[in-house]
C-alpha cells in the first residue's frame, strides 16, 4: 500500500508535470461575447469560468459593458425597425437588433480519473480500477448570449450529456428599469439565485463557489432533491447602488415532484470595500492592466432563503427484496448564510458558511445542516493559478447521530490557450459517520460502516480534467 507522504508527493508531483506538458496543445476559437466586442476570453476572465473584476461587472450588469454597451460592441448588427419608430411608439413596434452571425457558442468537458490508492473509499467506488477514462468527453454545451437592445438582454446553456439533454440556464434580463443606471433589473427564466456578488461557478477548482448541501438527497431522497445552488425557474429583481452596494430579490418553483405554486423566496445584500467598483463604471479599473485580475479589495455577502420543496424518499420498512412503493414527503427548509472574498493583488481567499434547518428531510424529523468552504488562490501567471479548496458538511438530526465529512482539494488550473483549460486536482476527504444515502450529494466518497464510524483522511482520487469552447 502507498503511505500518505508518499502520495502526497506523488500528488504535488502530478500537478507540476501534467500542467507543464499540457500547455503545448492547441486550441479553437473564441465565444460568443468575444466574436461581439471583438477582444479576447481574457478580457472577463482569468481562467474560465472564473471572472475577473471587469467580468463580473460586465455580468451584474447583465451581460453589457460599463457606459453604453452598443459604443464597444464591434460585430456588425441588423436593425429590426427603424431608430424613428421610438419617437411614435406605442403607434409602432420598438426597435431592436440581431447580431450579424448566430450569437451561440460551443463547448465540451470531460476527465480522466486516477486512484492512487485503490483500497480507499475513492478507489472501491470505481470498482478498484487504477484510471477510469469513462468520462474523458462527460459534457457538450451549447451557449446563446447577446442583446435585444441597450438594455434588454440574454443569456442561456445548454447541456447534453449520457443523462439526456437539459436547458440548464436561459434568462432574459431587463435592465435599468427605473432609477440611477443598473440600480433595478429583472432577471426571469431559468437560473440560479444571485446569492453572493460573484457568479456562480467563480471558482478556480471547482464547480459552485457555494458549496453543495442537497439535503434531502444525503437522506436518500429518490426525486430531484432542492439545493442552494441548483437552477430553478425564477423571477430575481436585482441591482448595484453607487457601484459599492449590491443587492436581489427572487421568488422560484423551487424543487417539487409536482406542480406547486412558487413559494422559494430569497433575499441577498452586499457591498465592496475597495478595487474595481461592482458596475465597473466610472473608469473604474485596476491598477495594472496587464494584470487584469489583481486588485486590493474586500467584499461581503450576506443572504436569507426560504425553501418548500416536495420530494419522494424510499420506504424504510422495504427491503431488497420486497421493495415498498417511494413515499411522498415535503420539506421545508430556513437558510442564512454568507460569503467574504479578500483580495490582494494576485492572492485571493473565498469563504463561506450556510446553516439550514429542514423541517423534514427524512424519518428523523428536523435536520439542522451545516456547509462551509473555503478557497485559497494565486494567479502565478496569467495562465496558471494554483489553489486549494476546503470544504465542510454537517448534518444534526433531532433524532439520530451527527455526522460530517470534510474534503480537501489541492490543484492547479492553467489555460493552453484563452478557450481551452486543464485543470488537475486530487482530492483528500474525512468523514466521521455516514448519512443514509453516502456523502455523495455533495461530492465524497467517503464510506464509513454507519454512523458510528469515522474513515480518517485519505487520498481518494486525482482528476484531469480538460475543458474548451469555441
Amino acid at each position: 500500500m502507498i503511505d500518505f507522504k508518499r502520495s502526497a508527493l506523488f500528488l504535488v508531483a502530478s500537478i507540476i508535470g501534467v500542467v507543464t506538458f499540457g500547455t503545448s496543445r492547441t486550441a479553437g476559437a473564441i465565444p460568443a461575447f468575444a466574436r461581439k466586442y471583438g477582444t479576447s476570453c481574457t478580457t472577463c476572465h482569468t481562467i474560465y469560468p472564473k471572472l475577473n473584476p471587469f467580468g463580473e461587472a460586465f455580468r451584474r450588469n447583465g451581460f453589457r459593458f460599463p457606459g453604453t454597451d452598443s459604443d464597444v460592441v464591434k460585430q456588425p448588427t441588423v436593425p429590426l425597425g427603424a431608430d424613428a419608430y421610438k419617437k411614435v411608439f406605442p403607434d409602432a413596434v420598438w426597435p431592436g437588433t440581431l447580431p450579424s452571425s448566430i450569437p451561440l457558442s460551443i463547448g465540451f468537458n470531460g476527465e480522466v480519473v486516477f486512484h492512487p490508492v485503490t483500497t480507499n473509499s475513492g478507489g472501491a467506488a470505481d470498482n478498484g480500477a487504477a484510471v477510469v477514462a469513462d468520462n474523458l468527453v462527460k459534457e457538450g454545451h451549447l451557449w446563446a448570449g447577446g442583446s435585444f437592445d441597450d438594455s434588454i438582454t440574454y443569456f442561456s446553456e445548454l447541456t447534453a450529456s449520457a443523462g439526456g439533454i437539459e436547458v440548464e440556464r436561459a434568462v432574459v434580463i431587463f435592465n435599468d428599469l427605473i432609477g440611477p443606471a443598473h440600480a433595478v433589473n429583472l432577471w426571469v427564466g431559468k437560473g440560479s439565485g444571485t446569492l453572493n456578488s460573484f457568479g456562480p461557478h467563480s471558482t478556480y477548482i471547482g464547480d459552485t463557489m457555494i458549496a453543495s448541501s442537497p439535503v434531502t438527497a444525503l437522506f436518500g431522497a429518490t426525486s430531484n432533491s432542492w439545493n442552494l445552488t441548483d437552477n430553478f425557474q425564477t423571477a430575481e429583481v436585482n441591482g448595484v447602488v453607487e457601484g459599492l452596494v449590491d443587492y436581489s430579490a427572487g421568488i422560484t418553483n423551487g424543487a417539487n415532484t409536482a406542480a406547486h405554486t412558487p413559494t422559494n423566496v430569497y433575499v441577498h445584500a452586499g457591498a465592496k470595500f475597495g478595487g474595481v467598483r461592482l458596475d465597473g463604471e466610472d473608469n473604474s479599473s485596476v491598477p495594472d492592466p496587464k494584470q487584469p485580475w489583481a486588485e486590493t479589495a474586500v467584499t461581503v455577502d450576506a443572504f436569507f432563503y426560504h425553501s418548500k420543496s416536495s420530494f419522494t424518499t424510499v420506504d424504510p420498512a422495504g427491503t431488497p427484496d420486497m421493495p415498498l412503493p417511494d413515499l411522498a414527503r415535503s420539506d421545508v427548509a430556513n437558510v442564512i448564510g454568507g460569503h467574504v472574498r479578500a483580495q490582494l493583488e494576485s492572492l485571493e481567499l473565498d469563504a463561506g458558511a450556510n446553516y439550514e434547518l429542514h423541517s423534514n428531510p427524512s424519518t428523523t424529523g428536523k435536520v439542522a445542516a451545516l456547509s462551509q468552504f473555503d478557497e485559497l488562490s494565486y494567479v502565478v501567471f496569467p495562465w496558471l493559478v494554483p489553489a486549494v479548496r476546503f470544504e465542510y458538511t454537517r448534518l444534526a438530526p433531532d433524532r439520530g447521530t451527527a455526522v460530517s465529512d470534510e474534503r480537501i482539494s489541492i490543484g492547479a488550473a492553467a489555460l493552453v490557450r484563452p478557450n481551452i483549460k486543464l485543470v488537475l486536482t486530487g482530492q483528500l476527504e474525512a468523514a466521521t459517520g455516514v448519512p443514509p444515502a453516502g456523502w455523495g450529494a455533495v461530492g465524497g466518497v467517503a464510506a464509513p460502516a454507519d454512523a458510528a464510524s469515522s474513515v480518517s483522511l485519505e487520498i481518494e482520487s486525482i482528476t484531469l480534467a480538460m475543458a474548451y469552447a469555441y
